[in-house]
């Protein structure tokens, strides 16, 4: 299961394919709705099949092309670990599957793109966060928002310090003892200052998950908070290399504290970064909306996105508005076909990759009566939003 980051979405957004599908569906990690769940997702792969079969493409390799989702229909160890949403990006080559803490709209979308609006809170509004549980016997990555919160496996990341330590220095071993004389789990002490053995195991211990999740780190730009004690996350502040670590810990055991506690925790510290940006936004746009630097109007939204000079764009979280967009001649046309796309959706995907800021809101939180809004980089005049004549 891969990590859902700024730079695979980015990637995700950057990929046009005919036949690409799209699904999205609400998941619950426990009780009776888990089988339901499961139907949802037979369901929707049976629409997606209708869907491509529209599109040109024949039962055989519509089939052919959801085998790789149809076998998790069946498979109980796959329904075992979900987060809120489940999303599956789908081409005749690949299947991309991704456990979210996001609850998302039932909807399967086959275009020549993937649709990915649905994703855009993890990044702006609802934004996503990392929280890294670390002490000396457990390492645990989780990424979260403000009601969800979802573990991450990180490949090559030591779960615990004697993990971390037992090929790189077997000496080393000698020196732990377990928790009793059968030999059980090694037990570590250091919550205070430690010695200097101690300490520099620790650090090196920490150098190593510091490495390892700057290696999917590197190119993300999201708040990361670490619970620990006080002695650990003082040599992890001294080890780490990224940058958007914040200085504030979330206090006491992280071992024994379930990841709910640990995203309340988590919360408060990073709220503040959230709600300031988007008020400023709001604000903003108020003041622009009758000048050349906005605009609700879809078509010029749509084509400002794909030019890459929209700086902030507001959108309404669960609408869509459906038609074709000519990136050449610059021309949007509204209405649902086979061929059709989420044109709110090229929108707020087009601002993202050219570093724009987008929000996706309930109706009546949004700056206009319109289901998207955008503030320009610079002033925009109408006639520049003509479509040319091809």
């Amino acid at each position: 299961m891969q990590l859902l980051s700024q730079s695979v979405f980015r990637k995700l957004g950057e990929l046009e394919q005919p036949f690409s599908i799209s699904t999205y569906l609400p998941t619950h990690m426990a009780g009776s709705e888990v089988q339901q769940d499961r139907i949802r997702l037979k369901n929707l792969l049976s629409e997606a099949e209708n869907k491509l079969v529209q599109a040109g493409m024949s039962e055989t390799e519509a089939e052919s092309t959801l085998s790789t989702a149809a076998l998790l229909i069946e498979d109980e160890n796959f329904w075992r670990y979900q987060s809120h949403g489940l999303t599956l990006f789908i081409t005749p080559e690949e299947t991309r599957i991704y456990r979210l803490p996001l609850s998302f709209e039932t909807l399967v979308t086959v275009s020549d793109r993937f649709h990915l609006k649905p994703l855009l809170p993890l990044f702006f509004d609802n934004r996503y966060f990392y929280i890294l549980a670390l002490s000396q016997n457990k390492v645990r990555f989780f990424q979260a928002t403000r009601y969800q919160v979802s573990e991450v496996d990180i490949e090559g990341v030591p779960t615990s310090l004697d993990v971390a330590l037992k090929y790189d220095d077997p000496e080393k071993q000698l020196q732990y003892h377990s928790s009793n004389s059968g030999g059980g789990q090694p037990v570590y002490h250091g919550q205070g200052a430690g010695t200097d053995d101690e300490n520099s195991d620790i650090r090196r211990f920490l150098t190593q998950v510091n490495r390892e999740l700057q290696s999917y780190l590197s190119a993300e730009e999201v708040p990361l908070v670490v619970a620990s004690v006080e002695s650990v996350h003082a040599i992890y502040k001294d080890v780490n290399t990224y940058a958007h670590l914040l200085d504030e810990r979330i206090a006491g055991n992280p071992d024994v504290t379930k990841p709910e506690e640990l995203r309340d925790a988590a919360w408060p510290k990073v709220a503040a970064l959230i709600e300031r940006s988007h008020q400023e936004a709001l604000t903003n746009y108020k003041s622009l909306r009758d000048t050349e630097q906005a605009s609700d109007e879809v078509s010029s939204v749509v084509l400002t996105a794909h030019r890459g000079q929209i700086d902030t764009l507001f959108v309404v979280a669960n609408a869509h508005v459906w038609g074709q967009f000519d990136a050449t001649s610059g021309k949007v046309e509204e209405g649902s076909s086979v061929q059709s796309a989420d044109l709110l959706d090229l929108a707020a995907v087009q601002t993202f990759l050219q570093g724009g800021t987008v929000y996706t809101l309930p109706l009546d939180d949004m700056p206009s009566t319109a289901p998207v809004a955008a503030i320009y980089r610079y002033s925009v005049p109408a006639e520049a939003n003509v479509p040319m004549e091809v």
